[in-house]
């Protein structure tokens, strides 16, 4: 019984600590997505797709 407590109170100081993502629709990039998007200089703000992900991978618009 102690170990239930224990971990109990483990996952619920996860949750707490976890930040909770808002429900927009989006999905954080994944590694590949990331890399090829700082591979293209997409990072840089006066790049013509600075903050999109669309066209990085074929099959997969964001």
């Amino acid at each position: 019984m102690t170990n239930m407590k224990f971990f109990s109170a483990i996952a619920a100081l996860t949750l707490l600590t976890t930040p909770a993502q808002a429900n927009t629709g989006m999905k954080p990039p994944n590694l590949l997505m990331e890399k090829l998007y700082y591979a293209e200089g997409r990072q840089h703000p006066d790049h013509p797709l600075h903050g999109s992900f669309s066209g990085l991978c074929c099959g997969i618009d964001r």
